[in-house]
């Protein structure tokens, strides 16, 4: 689904931009465990860890845990995974399944010291990534590719993937407060269990549905 055209197809959004060497580190230190782990028709491994573990502290309306205590979850590969989603989206001009180009985003000064990081560098300063676990038993299987949102003074972009939400903090006004509840700087490693993953997930598609034009074949198969 995009702006345009709501559409079923196998096709995926792809492009030739990488050697097979970085490939391989990326599938090595992130995909492939969290495809493995992420929300499936099979179950969701990562929520089922959080279910069992006792949180640090909750709300009606957000959990938040130490993975750094939960030996299920591989937060670095989470972490990895999720910067190189960001750097990917910023690093390339993508084209749809539709062939229409996509939005994309602007990293800006950030996207060097990412890139270092993805190949081995420390993880860079005035930077912050969050990581959250759809909060329902019941999980979307959904996906959005890396967007824009909005923050005061500061630059933040998100991106989701059955069950997991990810979110990328840049600028040097980020607060304290967001420096210390990063799910990779932090002591406890925080993941959180949040209920605006879901709200967040309808507005994005809502927003879409709003000019998409469903594809005969799509319609076809909503109508059996």
């Amino acid at each position: 689904m995009d702006g345009r055209i709501s559409l079923a197809t196998s096709r995926q959004i792809t492009a030739h931009i990488l050697c097979a060497e970085c490939e391989e580190r990326f599938s090595r230190f992130g995909e492939t465990w969290v495809c493995g782990n992420m929300a499936r028709p099979d179950g969701f491994k990562i929520q089922d860890a959080l279910l069992a573990a006792t949180p640090l502290g909750a709300t009606d309306q957000i959990a938040y845990y130490s993975s750094a205590g939960i030996p299920a979850i591989n937060m670095d590969a989470l972490v990895y995974f999720a910067m190189s989603i960001f750097w990917r989206a910023a690093a390339h001009t993508w084209r749809n399944v539709s062939g229409n180009l996509m939005d994309g985003i602007e990293l800006g000064p950030f996207e060097g010291s990412i890139r270092l990081f993805l190949l081995g560098g420390e993880f860079p300063s005035d930077t912050v990534i969050l990581v959250s676990v759809w909060p329902t038993k019941e999980v979307l299987q959904a996906a959005y590719t890396p967007r824009r949102g909005q923050a005061p003074d500061w630059h933040v972009f998100s991106f989701l993937v059955p069950g997991l939400d990810f979110r990328l903090l840049t600028g040097r006004r980020i607060p304290e407060l967001f420096h210390a509840a990063c799910s990779h700087a932090s002591a406890d490693k925080i993941i959180y269990s949040a209920m605006s993953v879901v709200s967040d997930t309808m507005e994005a598609f809502t927003t879409l549905m709003r000019t998409a034009r469903t594809s005969r074949g799509l319609r076809a198969m909503t109508e059996r």
